[in-house]
């Protein structure tokens, strides 16, 4: 399939960044034809929460692979075989009105059918213009607090591993309520096995139209090294996912100078039609340093999450998957919403409680639903070799079994020709341009 940014230098496509952009913010509460939705379950209070669940826990993910730690570059079950979840993340859940995230029927639903083993909570706090998140845990942090603990209690007796993601591009800028939050949390969910926990979603590279500049060394690993030691004064084992610089795809810097402690990961967020094979080498240099990394979100569109442009880049995105399957790689796809944009799973005033069948999928839904079901959770000890091993990026040994694609789908329509991308000019030293365009308020 043809790129329509894949002949742009790396220096050039490193500035096309604000990433994951999500459906407009919405307001009000969502009525439907049973009544009022419950503002926490997102489900009427006339439909069914869920059918019952037969599914044996032992049979779930939790209950096949337990609790999760890190040993070299992987993440790796309590009986010691490296594990690949894959999932889906929230759309920022204070402007994500139609409750998908936090019903339990749904997540049943994607469980069974489309083989999730991982939910990401995004827990919005301040938005692109560094302003708080409208309905976010800025202003509303009990709200907030209540809905991220429902998707974790759905998750823990679905057997569902759960990320608590503070959704935030300038958490330096809270501190204090972050430990706030994630003590409460660590403290709750301490002797959780299916709860993993994401400090700080995407850190940026600095103020828009300012001066004002934020670095690895200086901002992001100090505000890392407070969170992870609030974290275990409460769960001294739980496994934490770090945000690396410039959206979270430097991944290189942070690995030259990681975060000290065990049961870390880096984020590395994609989205296939902007960053292909120079982000991936960047990946590879961390990972040669020995720093596990981990895709909390990422996208088969554009860097902007497919609002205004919604071509969908499939090839670049099998060699994302490619990459992470050789590597052992977790990821959770952006995002679990209704709306026409192409990172969006679902059409438009899709059922709240799951029953999607191919007809409420659109944008990079099908495409996500197909690498969910192509290999469910995991792992097997007959493929599994030494844990700490490093990959050089190829069909490593002990990769996941792609196994069979247990839903047809259709890919949906070619990419558009007449996408037009926005391009700066890089500055010295082929170094990321100083982007002065304010982002989307409600970017990812």
């Amino acid at each position: 399939m043809h790129h329509r940014l894949s002949s742009l230098p790396p220096a050039l496509l490193l500035a096309v960044t604000a990433l994951t952009f999500g459906c407009s913010k919405g307001s009000g509460s969502r009525q439907s034809d049973l009544g009022p939705v419950d503002p926490v379950t997102g489900v009427p209070a006339s439909e069914p929460q869920s059918l019952p669940d037969t599914t044996p826990f032992e049979q779930t993910p939790v209950g096949i692979h337990g609790r999760l730690h890190v040993e070299g570059t992987r993440l790796v079950d309590e009986h010691g075989e490296p594990v690949q979840l894959r999932g889906v993340s929230s759309m920022w859940l204070n402007w994500e009105n139609s409750g998908y995230a936090s019903n339990f029927a749904a997540l049943q639903w994607m469980r069974d059918n489309w083989g999730v083993s991982l939910i990401r909570a995004a827990m919005g706090v301040k938005d692109g213009e560094r302003q708080p998140a409208s309905g976010g845990y800025l202003t509303s942090p009990k709200g907030m607090t209540r809905e991220v603990e429902t998707i974790v209690s759905n998750a823990k007796k679905l057997g569902v591993y759960v990320v608590i993601d503070w959704h935030d591009h300038f958490a330096m800028d809270s501190v204090d309520l972050s430990q706030e939050f994630f003590s409460e949390m660590a403290s709750k969910y301490k002797d959780d096995p299916h709860v993993i926990y994401e400090v700080f979603n995407e850190p940026v590279p600095g103020v828009f139209g300012a001066e004002e500049r934020f670095d690895w060394p200086n901002d992001i690993k100090p505000y890392h090294e407070t969170l992870v030691k609030t974290i275990r004064a409460e769960d001294p084992n739980g496994v934490i996912i770090l945000g690396t610089p410039f959206w979270s795809q430097n991944v290189d810097e942070a690995a030259m100078d990681p975060v000290a402690g065990d049961n870390l990961m880096y984020t590395l967020h994609f989205y296939a039609c902007t960053h292909d094979s120079w982000l991936r080498d960047k990946a590879q240099v961390a990972l040669d340093m020995g720093i596990p990394l981990f895709v909390t979100e990422w996208g088969a569109t554009d860097a902007g999450g497919g609002v205004t442009d919604t071509t969908l880049c499939l090839d670049e995105s099998d060699a994302w998957h490619d990459f992470m399957k050789a590597n052992w790689i977790s990821w959770a796809a952006w995002k679990l919403d209704d709306c026409l944009e192409g990172s969006c799973l679902l059409k438009p005033n899709a059922p709240r409680n799951g029953g999607w069948d191919a007809n409420w999928l659109q944008g990079h839904g099908p495409y996500v639903v197909e690498k969910l079901a192509a290999t469910a959770a995991t792992s097997t000890p007959a493929q599994s070799t030494d844990a700490g091993a490093a990959s050089d990026g190829g069909a490593a040994s002990g990769a996941p079994d792609a196994g069979p694609v247990l839903q047809s789908f259709d890919a949906g329509p070619a990419p558009r020709s007449d996408a037009a991308a926005i391009v700066p000019t890089p500055n010295e030293a082929g170094t990321p341009p100083v982007i002065d365009a304010a982002p989307r308020a409600d970017g990812g």
